[in-house]
């Protein structure tokens, strides 16, 4: 019975052990190879890891939040505004991912303390608060009067919120643990005592990253991560009807990969020039699939820019199946994602870079981006299921504009959130973030809205600063109903620095 007894606390011992040495802390020694959309919450993670072993060595500003925040300031932009047009010499860090709301900003709270922040930024949008989940669980039914416990239970949900299970599942089981049933439970605690389970979800995506782009062809992805494309290229890795870069000995050694859609074939195969000003090959591209690439070796006698012309374009809008997309970029091949590197990209978690669709409004007039706006957005649900997230919260700010603004589950954590910085006395920046205009007309003229304006400057006092700026950019920054495109990003850059430069003393 005695070595029975002492097998077992052993065995406890070294699962504990390793379970904390692997998975707790040699996953984060690895390269994080994996951009900002990839791999959300082991981004989150890693990041969070990063900036605790870096040394203080000026005041920082930490902007959480959610994609809101990710889309609306860009670190680098910011910091060298900031140091130019102020004189402040400051660190910029992000530790937000898509999907985050008050709740989870809020368990956020005391990881922020080792990092040491001299101001805490969090833009919000409506998207944040989660309000249009009510409508969806209860078609009938109303903010201002659902089951808060219900909605509680919702939002616990792994589809909703992941990273209550993955990310922060000892706060939230001591926050909102009460609320839960036995099942959740039991997985929450499992969840906070080991994190072999905890992140078992999260973890695999970055080996694979890892091994995918040593050995793999780096032909399945969901975010493009290769060299810049002078002409453009999209977040997916598409281009247009050409594409330019330099020669590589990994290209002289094993080629390329490009996609080719049967829409670009169109039933016969398409011609594709390759130049770099002295020589020039032509090729034939004859069937759809990834298709190998190899070029003529006098490319790389010199490092020229290489440029690829094909002889037609096609249109997402008119393809069928996953091809299909509302909008009217004319569109050339995808290229692996790794196209154009010795190397993948690493520490990138948090860097945003330019794609095509971030300049399909710069002079369009109003009218115009209207059209386009409901096009792309909301119209064929039924071809594209993936847009049923925006059709609901349409839906929900027609509906919350009949009803009377109620604070409660996500306003209350606001209200929490303030509440910490405030008795801390740390500086912290609540934004009331840009909205389309288009959006906004659904419900800014509201009793609603005007009342949840009111909430929101409510939370204002002390070392708690509110800035309402939710019309200071026109609907072309826009690419949906919150989120920026980079130029949309540019244009707020002096506007964020404007305002967080003067919360510091000169």
């Amino acid at each position: 019975m005695k070595q029975r007894f002492l097998f077992i606390c052993l065995f406890l011992v070294s699962l504990v052990t390793f379970d904390f040495l692997v998975f707790k802390k040699l996953q984060f020694f690895l390269p994080n190879e994996s951009p900002w959309n990839t791999n959300h919450f082991f981004n989150f993670l890693y990041e969070y890891e990063r900036i605790r072993h870096l040394p203080k060595t000026k005041k920082r500003i930490i902007v959480v939040g959610s994609s809101v925040a990710y889309y609306s300031i860009d670190a680098t932009k910011l910091k060298e505004t900031l140091r130019k047009d102020f004189d402040l010499d400051l660190d910029v860090f992000y530790l937000a991912y898509a999907g985050n709301s008050p709740l989870y900003v809020y368990l956020l709270l005391n990881w922020l303390d080792p990092l040491k922040p001299d101001l805490v930024v969090y833009p919000v949008n409506f998207i944040d608060y989660r309000l249009h989940r009510t409508y969806v669980i209860f078609p009938e039914g109303k903010n201002e009067s659902v089951d808060e416990s219900v909605v509680i239970k919702d939002a616990l949900t792994f589809g909703e919120a992941p990273q209550s299970l993955w990310v922060f599942p000892w706060e939230t089981l001591k926050e909102v643990g009460p609320s839960m049933d036995w099942d959740t439970w039991s997985r929450y605690v499992i969840s906070s005592g080991f994190s072999f389970y905890r992140y078992k979800d999260i973890y695999l995506q970055n080996l694979q990253n890892l091994i995918q782009h040593r050995f793999g062809r780096n032909t399945s992805y969901h975010a493009y991560a290769g060299v810049q494309i002078p002409e453009g290229i999209s977040g997916l890795g598409w281009t247009g009807q050409e594409f330019s870069f330099y020669p590589t000995e990994k290209i002289k050694n094993k080629g390329f990969r490009v996609e080719v859609t049967p829409f670009l074939l169109a039933g016969k195969p398409c011609r594709m020039k390759v130049s770099n000003g002295i020589t020039t090959q032509e090729i034939l591209l004859a069937k759809a699939g990834w298709v190998r690439i190899s070029l003529d070796p006098k490319f790389f006698d010199k490092r020229k820019l290489i440029t690829a012309k094909l002889e037609r374009v096609w249109f997402a809008n008119e393809a069928m199946g996953a091809y299909l997309d509302y909008h009217f970029d004319p569109m050339g091949v995808r290229l692996e994602q790794t196209f154009g590197l010795e190397n993948a990209k690493s520490g990138i978690q948090y860097e945003r870079e330019p794609r095509t669709e971030d300049f399909r409004y710069i002079g369009m007039k109003d009218e115009e981006y209207r059209k386009y706006f409901y096009y792309r957005l909301l119209e064929g649900l039924e071809k594209r299921p993936g847009i049923g997230y925006l059709v609901a919260l349409k839906l929900a700010k027609e509906k919350i504009r009949e009803e009377s603004f109620r604070p409660y589950f996500h306003f209350r954590y606001l209200k929490k959130i303030a509440d910490h910085f405030r008795e801390r006395n740390l500086p912290f920046l609540l934004i009331n973030n840009p909205e389309n205009p288009i959006s906004l007309e659904w419900y800014e003229d509201s009793q609603w809205y005007k009342d949840h304006l009111a909430y929101l400057q409510s939370l204002e006092g002390g070392s708690v600063h509110y800035w309402d700026i939710h019309r200071s950019l026109p609907m072309q920054g826009f690419s949906d109903f919150h989120h920026f495109t980079y130029v949309g990003m540019e244009q707020m850059n002096p506007i964020y620095a404007k305002r967080i430069g003067n919360l510091f003393p000169k």
